[in-house]
């Protein structure tokens, strides 16, 4: 049997193999770009609800009023912590860093069995060596003074434009959906209308959910830790917020990073209580607070959340770690309604 392919499909595959190319390439060239504008999409949308609920109290539904209340809390939030948060965690980081050899050191001379086992099978002045390298690493880890001064402007940069784009992105929002909506047949009109409300509610929980789990997960480790009177609480604290916003791995190498500096700085006893808590707490946080917080989203498989993990880290790195959940999660919304309206073709 012989294929025949005409000069039309070998001309438009060209066609759609080049402009894929292109488009490929422009998308690498504004990488930075769409970064900041998935994350004032996601912030606009975090924003949304309670924007909206503050209008409706407002004189005249106002919504730029609301915008403007709504930013000025968070930007007064914003400022609290980075006035009284930021600077004693920095100070704790820095000392919790500077003194990890030290630390391990001691461990090493309090400890018998441990500095056996270690010795057994590594050796102890390796092991403190690429400490002392890795603690070096980390403190030089702004470089120069140049280009700490251009992460720096780089940041405020980046800072301005998402906030920019937020602000406008939630103010003439409803504007443009009503557009959209207005210039669409009503039985489509009305499908999609669910759809972006399914996906709006999947976002909208998952960010307030993974934030509050966040959140609660830090204040349990400070107050465990400070229990156990171990150094540098408030920086491991705040340090497994912030590791907990990562999806499926984030809460397992908060506990492993806290259970090693408890291990070194404090001793095996408090190590293994605080092994005994983060074992407790995980079950809390997926069979309590998880279908509590997380009542609006749509859950998503372990493998496509893994795979949706390892995409966003490797295109837009912490970014991309906290939006690959939400966006797999509108898109197992997307793939759900085609194949239920590719059913009902064929039914």
């Amino acid at each position: 049997m012989e294929l025949t392919v005409s000069n039309r499909t070998i001309i438009r595959v060209v066609v759609i193999a080049l402009l894929s190319a292109v488009a490929l390439k422009i998308l690498g060239s504004i990488e930075t770009q769409l970064i900041w504008l998935v994350t004032a999409l996601f912030l606009a949308l975090a924003l949304e609800p309670p924007v909206s609920w503050l209008s409706k109290y407002l004189p005249k539904r106002s919504r730029g009023l609301a915008v403007l209340i709504v930013f000025l809390v968070a930007l007064a939030v914003l400022f609290f912590i980075s006035v009284a948060l930021v600077p004693p965690f920095a100070s704790q980081l820095y000392r919790l860093v500077t003194n990890l050899p030290q630390g391990y050191n001691s461990f090493v001379r309090t400890n018998p069995a441990a500095a056996r086992f270690i010795n057994g099978h590594l050796s102890a002045s390796n092991v403190s060596s690429a400490l002392q390298q890795f603690s070096k690493q980390l403190l030089s880890f702004g470089g120069s003074a140049v280009a700490i001064a251009q992460g720096f402007f780089g940041g405020i940069v980046a800072l301005v434009t998402v906030t920019l784009l937020t602000v406008f992105m939630v103010l003439e929002g409803p504007r443009w959906t009503s557009l959209l909506w207005r210039y669409m047949p009503a039985p489509r009109r009305n499908k999609y209308q669910e759809l972006l409300k399914q996906m709006h509610g999947t976002v909208t929980g998952y960010v307030g959910g993974n934030l509050v789990t966040s959140l609660i997960a830090a204040a349990s480790t400070m107050i465990v830790l400070l229990i156990l009177r171990a150094p540098y609480a408030f920086a491991l604290g705040l340090l497994v917020g912030v590791v907990d916003l990562i999806p499926m791995i984030g809460a397992s190498l908060a506990a492993v990073l806290v259970c090693l500096a408890v291990l070194m700085f404090k001793g095996l006893t408090p190590a293994i209580i605080v092994i005994v808590f983060y074992l407790i707490y995980q079950q809390v946080e997926n069979n309590v607070l998880q279908p509590i917080v997380f009542s609006k989203a749509v859950e998503v498989s372990p493998l496509v959340t893994l795979v949706a993990l390892i995409l966003g880290v490797s295109l837009a790195g912490f970014v991309g770690a906290l939006v690959a959940i939400p966006v797999a999660a509108s898109l197992q919304i997307l793939a759900r309604y085609a194949l239920s309206q590719r059913r009902r073709k064929t039914a």
